[in-house]
């Protein structure tokens, strides 16, 4: 075992390859979660940053190993998480109320860049061990820590001069509305508003109870849960 441990370690076309198949696994394993979420960056752009940061890591230690030039050959990998910063912000949302969206996202592109750079550097175990705690990370700490949890909601409302009433009739029944986006009706229906919301309730309550109590506002003709 420790034999072939050290050979994977050693930068060969097998090996090059290896890494680079590892890579794509990882990368798509997180990015298909954040897909699932509806995310920016989802399933190919993780995979990318994933392979890339792959090749800028074996390129690294190639220049410095092989072909013998006097170089860091973690000089590559340090400019590549500088560089992934500027990517993830282009993930980071700033909407209504100063609610801040993407933030995750941004944080995983960057450590999926950092996991693509362990896999190049050889460094398969941590690599790894980092996909599988993003993983948990991601899809089951989402709302640790907060006694209220919050959950996406699309609605429509029959007219603009009924967005407020409706939007005070929802605090009213006992809920935070920390975010509105108002858009077109996506029913087509003619002289509808279409709003994305973000509600915030105690962790106890179901979901079908706040899809009950809004749908029961007046003038809201349309509520749905938003993934």
């Amino acid at each position: 075992m420790e034999s072939i441990m050290l050979y994977l370690r050693e930068l060969t076309p097998i090996t090059m390859t290896i890494r680079l198949i590892l890579a794509l696994l990882c990368g798509g394993f997180i990015g298909m979660q954040r897909e699932r979420h509806g995310r920016a960056a989802g399933f190919r752009t993780h995979i990318i940053v994933c392979i890339g940061s792959t090749l800028a890591a074996m390129t690294g230690i190639f220049m410095a190993d092989t072909l013998g030039y006097d170089t860091d050959p973690m000089r590559l990998s340090a400019q590549v998480l500088s560089g992934i910063g500027f990517l993830g912000v282009g993930t980071i949302l700033v909407t209504g109320h100063l609610h801040v969206k993407g933030l995750t996202t941004a944080a995983g592109l960057w450590t999926i860049a950092a996991v693509g750079l362990a896999i190049g550097a050889g460094y398969y175990e941590a690599a790894i061990l980092c996909v599988l705690i993003l993983a948990v990370v991601m899809t089951y700490l989402s709302n640790f820590g907060s006694r209220r949890i919050k959950i996406d909601i699309y609605l429509e409302v029959t007219g603009s001069r009924n967005i407020n009433s409706a939007i005070k009739d929802i605090t009213k029944a006992g809920y935070v509305v920390e975010n509105i986006e108002v858009q077109s009706a996506k029913s087509g229906t003619y002289g509808n508003i279409g709003l994305s919301i973000v509600i915030g309730m105690p962790k106890k309550t179901k979901e079908e109870k706040v899809i009950e109590d809004i749908t029961a506002v007046e003038n809201v003709v349309l509520v749905v849960r938003s993934d």
